[in-house]
């Protein structure tokens, strides 16, 4: 049966309330994505075995042993990978162990400039500027040993729970306080990390393992830079489509229609509770160039062809993306069951991105790119 030319019909333009009409519903969703450890932290523990694992029950059993840990197992060449998420007493002990770090880095700062400004007294006995600012250093000085004395009683207080005693520290030196609370956090972390191998030592059998450590902050960071990695890509595709059209318009479209692309994907992985961590990043990549892909080559064959009309080569040009994007959903919808079924993270956050990014991209492209580029080329020709 043949499609009727959607763009022939009077109110074509109104298409475009599809795409944001998905738009808006994935809003409501995108807040409820989940992080997986890459990005909110956690540990990493690459087991070698050669045991028959049953996903599911080891999942299980290690929740029931180390509760909190929402542990993640998938299986990888020669054995298998385990997730954990980062436990919430270390990694708070961590903020208060940074914290004794930095006011002992502040402190020695005010112990120096104390000293220089000693020196230019024995020169400048009577120079009042000098004496305030001995004092104001010396002020600062009893400031970060405060500080150090309470973020230290705080990490102690914490890490007591891995740490059968706390050894004895003078606290009023502060490189006596910075050097326990390294040590302290060190220790904790071992403790924590030996009672973790052990427990999954008594669930599975294995012959060697890694162990990695991501901390929360890490995982923050990683975040930011996932976002200025997008923004930066948003800002060249723009550029390099002005570039080509020399007009605003078909910029604009091609950047909604990768970013309506993108937010689509997003809020699916909200909806079915598909985790989003640092291999998502890489799918997000690929559906931008997948989007652009389709967007542009509605925008030249709209624009810069001169064959039939506008309304027949938006028409044709859509049936060749759709079957371009088809091909493609097809691969990445048996990556995702494949992926799902055998238990691996990493290419179902992948595909699951893909996934809902490209079906969205029909959509956007043909229902929203495409309806306003052929406006505005039919609008120039009016002129």
């Amino acid at each position: 049966m043949q499609i009727p030319n959607i763009y022939e019909f009077k109110r074509y333009k109104l298409f475009i309330l599809i795409p944001i009409i998905l738009l808006l519903v994935s809003l409501y969703f995108i807040p409820k994505i989940q992080l997986d450890q890459s990005l909110r932290g956690g540990v990493d523990i690459q087991l070698q075995t050669n045991s028959i694992i049953n996903v599911q029950a080891l999942t299980a059993a290690i929740n029931s042993a180390l509760p909190g840990s929402q542990a993640s197992i998938s299986k990888s060449p020669g054995g298998i990978s385990i997730t954990l998420s980062a436990n919430t007493t270390l990694y708070t002990a961590s903020l208060y162990s940074a914290a004794v770090y930095g006011a002992y880095t502040n402190y020695t700062n005010a112990e120096y400039l104390s000293a220089a400004y000693q020196s230019q007294l024995s020169s400048q006995p009577s120079n009042q500027s000098v004496i305030t600012a001995i004092k104001g250093a010396q002020t600062n000085q009893t400031k970060y040993i405060t500080a150090m004395q309470t973020n230290l009683a705080k990490e102690l207080s914490l890490l007591s729970v891995f740490l059968k005693s706390i050894p004895t520290y003078n606290s009023t030196d502060p490189q006596s306080m910075a050097s326990l609370s390294q040590s302290a956090y060190s220790n904790a972390s071992s403790k924590y990390q030996s009672n973790v191998v052990s427990v999954i030592r008594g669930l599975v059998s294995f012959t060697s393992y890694s162990y990695n450590d991501v901390t929360p902050t890490l995982g923050a960071f990683f975040l930011s830079q996932m976002e200025e990695i997008i923004i930066v890509a948003f800002i060249l595709v723009a550029i390099s489509v002005f570039i080509v059209f020399r007009s605003p318009v078909p910029a604009m479209a091609v950047v909604f229609s990768s970013a309506n692309d993108i937010l689509v994907a997003l809020g699916a992985m909200g909806a079915f509770g598909i985790p989003f961590g640092v291999a998502s990043i890489g799918g997000i990549l690929m559906l931008i160039g997948y989007s652009i892909d389709t967007a542009l080559l509605s925008s030249i064959r709209i624009l810069k062809r001169t064959e039939a009309t506008p309304t027949m080569r938006a028409y044709t040009t859509m049936k060749t993306g759709i079957t371009m994007t088809s091909a493609a959903i097809i691969t990445f919808a048996i990556l995702l069951v494949v992926s799902y079924i055998a238990f691996i993270p990493t290419y179902l956050e992948i595909s699951g991105v893909v996934l809902a990014g490209l079906i969205a991209d029909i959509f956007t492209t043909w229902f929203g790119n495409t309806p306003m580029v052929l406006a505005y080329k039919k609008k120039r020709e009016s002129r």
